[in-house]
This record gives C-alpha cells, sequence and structure tokens, in this order.
C-alpha cells in the first residue's frame, strides 16, 4: 500500500538514515574542504548502505532493508578513496565516530507526530585544522609537535587556556606524524587594552597505555589504525563528543606548558611537548 501516492502510481520510498554536516572547528561553519567518508573496518566482502556525497559538502546514508544500529565511521582529507598518507592534504586531521543510528519504526513514528524529525538524523561533527589548512597570516596560534619516548605521538588533543584561569581560548588535533595547529580564538582577551603577548597554558593529553599494532604490518595496510573511536550522542540529544572538545577516554596522560602568545604571530619553533610513556 502506497503512502502518499494513489494506488495506481508505483511509490517509492526513500527515508534518511544518517545525514552528515562537517563543520569547521576554527571557523564554527560548515568545512570547505571536501572530505573522504569511509566505513570502518573496511572488508571487502561486507555490504553497507552507500555513503552519498554531495557537492555541498554534506553526507547522507538511507535505510535499507537491514541496517546496523549504529554506523562505524572514519573521516579523513584525502584526494583519494582509500586512506594513503602520500595523497593526504593535511588540511584537516582525521577523526573516528561511533554513530548510534534509529530504527526505521522510530522513524517513522517519529514522523507521524513531527514532520520536521529527520532533523534529529543529521550529525555536524567538527574537524581541526590540520598542517596545511588555510588561516589569516594575522592569527595567533601554535605550530607544535608532541612525542613520546623520542617518537612523534599520533592523535595527540590539545586545550589552550589563560595562565591561572579555566577559560578555554582553543583546542587542536595532533595528526598522525605529533604536529598539531593551535589557533587561539577571540575569547583570549576583552577590552580596550589587549596585553600583548598573551600568556597561555598549553595541555597537551594522549592515550595510557602506549598502543602497539597487532598484526605487525597493521600500521603498512591501515595508516588509521590507533585513530581514537569516539561514541556520538544518541539522536536528537546534546552531543559535546561531535565537537570534538571532549578527550577520548584513554586520553590520561598530559603535559602543560605555560607560552607566551604574541598577538597577530603564530608561534613555530616552540620546543617539543614530550608525553609520559605510562
Amino acid at each position: 500500500m502506497n503512502q502518499f501516492l494513489p494506488d495506481k502510481y508505483v511509490e517509492t520510498v526513500h527515508r534518511l538514515a544518517l545525514g552528515i554536516e562537517p563543520i569547521d572547528a576554527h571557523r564554527r561553519r560548515r568545512l570547505s574542504y571536501p572530505l573522504q567518508v569511509a566505513y570502518y573496518p573496511t572488508p571487502p566482502d561486507l555490504l553497507r548502505p552507500t555513503i552519498q556525497r554531495h557537492s555541498s559538502n554534506l553526507f547522507a546514508v538511507r535505510y535499507q532493508r537491514e541496517i546496523a544500529q549504529q554506523f562505524n565511521l572514519q573521516f579523513f582529507d584525502s584526494a583519494r578513496h582509500a586512506y594513503k598518507p602520500e595523497y593526504d592534504r593535511r588540511r584537516v586531521v582525521p577523526r573516528r565516530l561511533l554513530i548510534p543510528i534509529l530504527s526505521l519504526n522510530d522513524v517513522e513514528s517519529q514522523e507521524k507526530i513531527n514532520k520536521k524529525a529527520f532533523t534529529r538524523r543529521i550529525r555536524r561533527p567538527a574537524f581541526f585544522p590540520g598542517a596545511a589548512y588555510d588561516f589569516s597570516p594575522t592569527a595567533t596560534g601554535l605550530r607544535g609537535r608532541v612525542v613520546r619516548n623520542s617518537q612523534p605521538m599520533r592523535w595527540a588533543r590539545v586545550v589552550a587556556t589563560l595562565v591561572g584561569e579555566t577559560l578555554i581560548v582553543g583546542h587542536a588535533h595532533g595528526d598522525d606524524r605529533g604536529e598539531f595547529l593551535l589557533l587561539i580564538n577571540a575569547q583570549a582577551a576583552t577590552g580596550s587594552a589587549l596585553p600583548n603577548p598573551l600568556r597561555i597554558t598549553v595541555t597537551v593529553s594522549g592515550p595510557t597505555p602506549v598502543l602497539t599494532p597487532d598484526p605487525p604490518n597493521l600500521a603498512v595496510t591501515d595508516p588509521l589504525w590507533d585513530l581514537p573511536i569516539e561514541t556520538l550522542a544518541d539522536p536528537g540529544d546534546d552531543d559535546p563528543v561531535a565537537t570534538g572538545v571532549v578527550l577520548p577516554a584513554n586520553y590520561t596522560a598530559s603535559v602543560s606548558r605555560d607560552i607566551e602568545f604574541p598577538l597577530g604571530k603564530c608561534l613555530s619553533e616552540e620546543p617539543e611537548f614530550e608525553i609520559p610513556s605510562a
């Protein structure tokens, strides 16, 4: 039986299971860089719903007869569909998100009550600047590097606060080479007399324990093998994890340093941040 048209017509109804609007964490609007999205893991014999990418940098997955209750998706800025370091443009830092999905029965029930219920299925994860991110030459920031056991520490998380205060004035995500780009936002200083330089505490966090690839060649076959999995909230709920400012559960190792930031300059010669190995 048709739902919208007379029975003399053949009707096919497509419903949105998941809509994704990537957000630029620095500019706080839709990400202008085209992302690639892929299921994780990616065995070749496993059938999954197609992730449709639109030219406006939006993504959509439609309901099929059988659909999982959650999607494990990895997002990366690469010129190829299969992630390969040699094609990585490094304009944004990759993320891996576990996204809960409403059942089709729940969706149909909600639509009977509210025609705009589809908005509960739209997610807006934020993506942070990578090494090749385009930003203003007068921005205040820091290009830094994180190491552990004298090796680059992958996927670090960075938080900046004014020295002696709790006001957060910047976040950053580190990449697979241990590099991060921290851009300080306008909340760092208010009033007519801006302090110059700004004294900011930069805290860098990483996972505990140190992860090792298993099997040993996993890092070769999957360059994103240790990307932390972040679970988003249920559809319709407030979702701080999507903003990228919530540390993954195992990010308990950290180190802090007070740095003077000259206004309108991006520092690049700050010593490396050494994360404890234990």
